[in-house]
């Protein structure tokens, strides 16, 4: 029965020992794309662990295009973190400050001495963020590390489809979307192409795999549950479908990894020194993206569930009457404000809808 349904069984330790030693290593445009939030002692980890492996790696077409697309939105991001934070200091303070008014008439409360106590570690605080700021690699003019990944994956990235193709493989991911066949179907609500992205990486997996008729592990940092089998919000394992779709199509074991799992598994293939802050350090920076990425239910009597794309900033809800809209261009704070505001249908009238360009899905 286990080699009937090997997608549903853990790999066992021999399994795994032999994926490891024989198999193709290849990784998510989002792995990649998360080292630009990473220190530079995970940076360093993350490079020592792929150039250890570099023999056996190779990524789809697909995954190096979104890693090229995506790279200046994601340094952008990062940059502009520090105005952000800037900004949210000076408003906290200033509603601390506010607040604090009505105390000042107290007898054995010195408000004054409060502020200016709160003042200069704010002051601090900015100074420190100003240094930050002064220090961050400005990607935009010289990146070394898309000079690290370029080196590492020359001659190592597959050929594109063909417009032919592609057309077919769209009218193909539409067919499986219907049947919510993973990968990609939660994406189906994207603009085209965007929608195919996922889809169009797992093809070329596939025909990389049946080529070289060699054991594959991905390496992905998209939690969503069209990759990985999931119950009552616990990640379990990857989808059983797609090993058992890499088994009938490229007749190969399939397996994946986050980018923490992977580098936890490789300090014990390759004998590295541990390195455990490195681990918990991508596996933060995983959370908080999936974080943002996934749909949450809210209690509001208008909206059902929120979703936002940090990425592409479009913020997508659903309302209790069966609508779904996406707003277009909405900044990340927007979308944190409606998640903390005290009725999420009194901001997003105010905040959102009518400010945004928007488009219905249905």
């Amino acid at each position: 029965m286990r080699e009937l349904f090997r997608g549903y069984y853990r790999p066992t330790h021999q399994e795994s020992t032999e994926i490891w030693q024989e198999g193709v290593f290849s990784f998510d445009s989002n792995v990649l794309l998360h080292i630009y939030s990473y220190t530079p002692k995970t940076q360093e980890r993350f490079f020592e662990i792929i150039n250890r492996l570099q023999e056996r790696i190779w990524v789809p077409h697909q995954v190096a295009y979104e890693y090229q697309n995506n790279r200046i939105k994601v340094i952008f991001q990062e940059l502009k973190a520090y105005p952000e934070i800037n900004k949210l200091l000076d408003e906290s303070l200033g509603s601390i400050k506010n607040s604090l008014r009505k105390y000042n008439k107290h007898s054995f409360i010195k408000t004054s001495e409060i502020v200016t106590t709160l003042e200069r570690a704010f002051k601090r605080v900015k100074s420190n963020l100003t240094k930050a700021n002064q220090e961050h690699p400005d990607f935009l003019q010289s990146d070394e590390l898309r000079d690290q990944i370029t080196e590492l994956l020359e001659g190592k990235v597959g050929q594109p489809y063909s417009e032919d193709d592609l057309e077919e493989i769209y009218k193909e991911t539409e067919r499986r979307f219907n049947y919510k066949r993973p990968p990609g179907y939660k994406d189906a609500t994207k603009n085209i192409p965007n929608k195919y992205g996922d889809a169009i990486i797992w093809f070329q997996l596939i025909d990389y795999a049946k080529l070289k008729a060699r054991p594959l592990i991905f390496v992905t940092d998209d939690m969503k549950e069209d990759w990985w089998l999931e119950y009552e919000g616990k990640t379990i394992i990857p989808r059983p479908e797609l090993a058992q779709e890499m088994l009938f199509k490229a007749g190969v074991q399939f397996y994946m990894y986050s980018t923490d799992q992977f580098m936890a598994h490789a300090e014990d293939f390759l004998q590295l020194p541990e390195q455990q802050a490195a681990i918990e350090e991508a596996r933060e920076i995983r959370l908080q993206n999936a974080a943002v990425q996934r749909g949450r239910s809210v209690q509001s009597s208008l909206l059902r569930s929120v979703e936002y794309d940090s990425l592409n900033k479009v913020l997508e809800v659903e309302l209790h009457r069966g609508e779904v809209y996406q707003y277009i261009g909405v900044p990340a704070s927007a979308y944190k404000n409606l998640m903390s505001a005290e009725s999420h249908g009194k901001y997003f009238n105010a905040q959102i809808k009518g400010i945004y360009p928007y488009r219905q899905l249905r």
